[in-house]
């Protein structure tokens, strides 16, 4: 079953995505290991039409799925090297449905057990009194209307109550910290959603990906997160399985989202991830551009 909005001004859009990712040493570092999650999800929601991966400098990859389901590139470069440069393009079909149902495959376990690590606490998102703070009436006894409903209703309430503002918090911070600070960024505002949706019984998990934006004047844009990697939440029910919800923009996921990669929270999808060998400070560089190709 796939579940649409109304009155939708676009039912399915090719996105292609570029993320660039280029990370300077200061000096010559002798060997770097990275890990690299920046390849689409092919989903009932979105299908990946193609999709590319090149290093700088060049070296051999190898890829595998991690435990959730996502696709990791890793390599090594084994030589001295003052900058790496990891360049994703991809281009996605994307469609309008803010969910495509339960999974097919029978599953005799309660959906208790078989979301269990998407009910509980997890690196990025302790258990905090605060969420109780949080006006709300998501629920998983829902009907699949009111409980979408009820997601769009918590996206007000965080967008209403928080604000968005990069250099509140850092890439590491606790919820405490957004609480603290009355805000943050989209990681921020995910985490504080999935703590909220957790403490109320609801399976909640990290997602990871882009977010298109068709203003072409940014000062004209209205989204927040566009420039970048973005981040927003998946609850699921019953009857509709996943649905996204993105508490940064107050907006159910549609045609404008990409998926890339799902997990607890942010600890489970990062980017790119690594260490590296040298004496060198590591400074890091990102940029993202999207272009919608069907128009």
């Amino acid at each position: 079953m796939t579940t649409t909005r109304p009155a939708a001004d676009v039912e399915r859009a090719h996105l292609m995505v570029r993320h660039v990712t280029e990370l300077y040493y200061g000096a010559d570092a002798e060997e770097a290991h990275t890990e690299v999650r920046k390849t689409p999800l092919d989903t009932g929601l979105q299908r990946v039409i193609t999709s590319k991966l090149e290093v700088q400098p060049q070296t051999l990859m190898r890829k595998h799925r991690d435990y959730f389901g996502n696709v990791v590139h890793h390599f090594d470069v084994l030589e001295p090297h003052r900058a790496l440069c990891i360049t994703a393009e991809s281009v996605v079909e994307t469609t309008h449905a803010i969910a495509c149902g339960p999974e097919a495959e029978p599953d005799r376990r309660s959906w208790e057990e078989r979301w269990a690590e998407y009910l509980h606490p997890s690196p990025f998102v302790p258990d905090l009194p605060e969420y109780a703070t949080i006006e709300h009436r998501v629920t998983p006894d829902l009907g699949a209307e009111e409980f979408t409903t009820a997601l769009e209703e918590l996206g007000a309430v965080l967008k209403r109550d928080f604000v968005y503002h990069p250099g509140l918090t850092e890439v590491d911070s606790s919820p405490a910290v957004f609480f603290e600070q009355g805000g943050g960024v989209c990681q921020d505002f995910s985490h504080v959603a999935l703590g909220v949706l957790r403490r109320a019984r609801v399976p909640a998990r990290y997602a990871s990906g882009y977010i298109y934006d068709p203003a072409t004047d940014p000062a004209q844009s209205t989204l927040r997160g566009a420039s970048a990697s973005h981040a927003w939440v998946q609850a699921w029910h019953a009857e509709l399985g996943w649905v996204g919800l993105d508490p940064t923009n107050d907006k159910l996921v549609d045609w404008q989202y990409v998926r890339v990669a799902l997990g607890r929270d942010y600890s489970d999808v990062r980017p790119v991830r690594g260490v590296f060998r040298g004496s060198g400070e590591q400074t890091l560089s990102v940029a993202v551009e999207m272009t919608r190709l069907d128009r």
